[in-house]
């Protein structure tokens, strides 16, 4: 069962790890496929660690539904994107150094930027930061914590939803300093929360579905942030 998810899902990632190619900058000397070593390796541990981990938390990649689930978890990703982008739009003020520097993500989307969202958010981010990560970190405070419940605790699924949260926040940094942006208060501040609040969503939507509603609901937050994107330069 380890091994079959663990390919499956590092299957499933492929896609979205091509896709990055779309948005890394040239580095000259080094060849383009050459960048997507890291990430497959640590999509590869990842899904393999998860696959192990996930069914002894009872967390499921993919579990019966009611009629329109799938809908509504898409619906609230879309939801929450449409959200983010506008308040990260509006406070833009408050954040950026110069005007659009750096971008919000309404100022910084392109067709690119909403591909990579799609195939990498919504999948080889999910496979990482939930399946992988979340089942380990919730694992590993049942075992130690409290070994004698016959499941993971309700504190322990919690904490792994936030400890997966902030880890997904922190994983934005680096792309950032990688632009030159330097990671001042306000920076960290605003990639910190708007990503916390969305990783929040997300492991909820796997510990209380499974793990293809946080895919879903990934997804469809990046078709929010093109939403609302789509909007603001057609009223301007």
């Amino acid at each position: 069962m380890t091994a079959r998810f663990g390919i499956l899902l590092t299957l499933c990632g492929l896609p979205g790890l091509f896709a990055l190619l779309a948005v890394m900058p040239a580095i000259p000397g080094v060849p383009p496929l050459a960048l997507l070593v890291q990430p497959a390796a640590i999509l590869l541990a990842l899904a393999f660690a998860g696959s192990w981990a996930a069914p002894r938390c009872g967390f499921a990649l993919l579990a019966p539904q009611p009629p329109g689930a799938r809908l509504a978890q898409a619906g609230s990703g879309l939801l929450l994107g449409l959200l983010i982008a506008a308040a990260d739009h509006l406070a833009r003020g408050a954040w950026q150094a110069a005007p659009s520097q750096p971008p919000s993500l309404v100022e910084g989307w392109t067709p690119a930027s909403a591909l990579v969202g799609l195939l990498y958010g919504g999948v080889v981010e999910e496979v990482m930061l939930r399946w992988g990560f979340m089942s380990l970190m919730v694992l590993a405070l049942w075992r130690l914590l409290a070994r004698r419940a016959p499941s993971p605790p309700g504190w322990s699924v919690l904490a792994g939803i936030v400890l997966a949260a902030l880890a997904f926040a922190a994983a934005h940094l680096p792309a950032l300093a990688l632009a030159g942006t330097p990671l001042d208060a306000g920076i960290l501040a605003r990639t910190l929360l708007l990503n916390g609040v969305a990783g929040l969503l997300f492991g909820w939507l796997f510990a209380r579905r499974d793990l293809l509603a946080a895919m879903l609901a990934h997804a469809a937050a990046h078709l929010g942030f093109a939403l609302t994107a789509l909007a603001v330069a057609g009223v301007h």
